[in-house]
């Protein structure tokens, strides 16, 4: 009688390769959702890293302008205003007047206007403090609120607020305002200032919000 002996290999079970495709589903899951939340967060932080860095940007360059000017012809001291009048000693560049118009910091000169914050960037609640404790020592607290929609579908938006108090240089020989030209004045929400042309003083050709 002759007997045949069989070899039996060690082989993957239905039941075993099912749990193996189990167990590799729920990993990739995880994998994934910690992947994106992973893309998500690093989106989030490169948004309020953007916004802090721009926020402290534009107050140097609002603080360098402020502390280049003579004296501030608008707000009165103890008011606060949504714009800022400068007088400054070249004639080209006075006034210098700040104001926010459309979500956007603008900057005028004389009769030239032009925005002074980034397109992707949303400014709302601007605020000037004239601080001033007299003519000679004079100061403004500025503040506003930056907003930056956060690039995700449905992250929304992040915002911060931004305060600085600025100090003006002191000085006490103003050439600025050669022509007398009386004090800005905020009418029906909008800002008007004079502009020395040559010896007399006309009408800005622009106009910015006030308030």
């Amino acid at each position: 009688m002759t007997s045949k002996i069989l070899n039996r290999r060690p082989g993957t079970s239905l039941v075993e390769l099912l749990l193996f495709l189990g167990f590799f589903a729920i990993c990739s899951g995880v994998l994934i959702g910690v992947l994106v939340s992973s893309g998500e967060q690093r989106t989030r932080q490169q948004t309020v890293a953007s916004v802090e860095q721009e926020g402290v940007q534009l107050l140097q360059m609002l603080t360098r302008r402020i502390r280049r000017a003579e004296s501030i012809a608008y707000p009165d001291a103890g008011v606060t205003s949504s714009a800022l009048v400068l007088q400054l000693a070249d004639e080209g560049q006075d006034p210098t007047v700040i104001a926010l118009e459309s979500g956007a910091i603008k900057a005028a000169e004389g009769n030239s206007v032009r925005t002074i914050s980034s397109d992707q960037l949303t400014i709302s609640d601007l605020q000037f403090q004239n601080t001033s404790v007299s003519s000679d020592s004079q100061s403004v607290t500025i503040s506003f609120m930056i907003t930056k929609i956060i690039p995700l579908p449905t992250a929304g938006t992040y915002s911060r607020l931004f305060e600085s108090l600025v100090v003006l240089f002191p000085d006490h020989q103003l050439t600025g305002n050669g022509c007398g030209c009386s004090a800005p004045s905020c009418l029906d929400n909008d800002l008007n200032w004079n502009v020395c042309e040559g010896e007399t003083c006309e009408g800005s050709e622009t106009t910015l919000p006030c308030g």
